[in-house]
């Protein structure tokens, strides 16, 4: 019911941010890695030239970063085994890779300070390359609440995922809607009241 409601306001939300960034800003001596992204960075959605299976973190963090697979197995990595519902009967899966948590703390969550549990008013939109989009709340993820080891996955039963990006694993999810695939944008955001 929350999720519905939130809908339009992310589908505006990513609207005002694809609009906000209009070019690429190069990055000196850059090595493959995490790539620190100005405000001039294209939206992976509608641009065609991003790398084939990067995505973009960006929304309330201090520096909007351009990740991929490879970049991803840098950071620490869980195993986790999971057991869903899907479209197409019932799916069993172990998927490794970064804790979401983890990606996010890279590019830095502008919570503020001054206000009591600020980070409990935030979310993260994960948006596939086919539109498809999800929301974990960040609360979830933070690990004074529920602490959810909620995953970028780098591969799936042992297949790597470096070609078609990372997947978002949601362990303890009963239906598998929240399991994004080809995930182009990781946003942190926040509805507005």
């Amino acid at each position: 019911m929350i999720c519905r409601r939130l809908l339009p306001l992310l589908a505006a939300f990513a609207v005002l941010i694809g609009a906000a960034f209009t070019g690429p800003v190069a990055i000196a001596g850059a090595e493959p890695g995490p790539h620190v992204l100005h405000q001039h960075t294209p939206d992976p959605q509608t641009h065609p030239e991003r790398r084939v299976g990067s995505f973009v973190v960006a929304g309330a963090v201090a520096h909007r970063l351009r990740l991929d697979v490879a970049d991803l197995r840098g950071l620490p990595s869980r195993t986790v085994e999971v057991t869903f519902k899907s479209g197409s009967g019932v799916e069993h899966h172990v998927y490794v890779g970064p804790r979401l948590l983890d990606v996010l703390a890279t590019a830095g969550p502008t919570f503020d300070p001054a206000i009591k549990n600020d980070k409990l008013r935030y979310f993260v939109s994960v948006s596939a390359s086919d539109g498809y989009r999800a929301l974990v709340a960040y609360c979830e993820i933070d690990p004074s609440f529920e602490a959810k080891d909620v995953l970028l996955a780098t591969s799936e039963d042992g297949r790597s995922l470096a070609a078609d990006g990372p997947r978002l694993v949601v362990p303890g999810d009963i239906a598998g809607g929240r399991y994004v695939t080809n995930i182009i944008r990781v946003s942190l955001g926040k509805p507005e009241s």
